[in-house]
């Protein structure tokens, strides 16, 4: 049997001009522990500019992470508390709280190449 494909998910935000800090101090503190809980796990996170946070100006942070295989995908999207119900309410009023501190966000899914053949 073919070992799960592993999926990565990349989370991007524009924080507003000098919200970098209280956006990235939110997704660590309000994200990083329900998704992990939901079984992802952080690769990296980046931001840009690079190194410093110029005041007047966006900064885009990004999360890497990574789910195995589909039912890996699955499990992180159905969004369920350990007693199994619901928790997108949580997770939209999450995004929801970080709105005011951001001017976007995008969510990508990426799998490796096809090979060539």
């Amino acid at each position: 049997m073919a070992e799960p494909r592993r999926i990565l998910i990349l989370d991007e935000v524009e924080a507003r001009p000098g919200m970098a800090s209280a956006v990235r101090e939110a997704y660590r503190a309000d994200y990083v522990p329900a998704a992990k809980a939901r079984g992802m796990k952080l690769e990296a996170a980046w931001q840009h500019p690079p190194a410093i946070e110029i005041a007047e100006l966006p900064a885009t942070l990004f999360w890497l992470w990574s789910v195995e295989g589909e039912a890996g995908w699955w499990k992180q999207r159905l969004s369920r508390k350990p007693d199994g119900t619901d928790e997108r309410e949580e997770k939209l009023a999450f995004w929801q709280s970080l709105a005011p501190l951001t001017l976007s966000r995008k969510r990508r899914m990426l799998t490796d190449q096809a090979a060539e053949h």
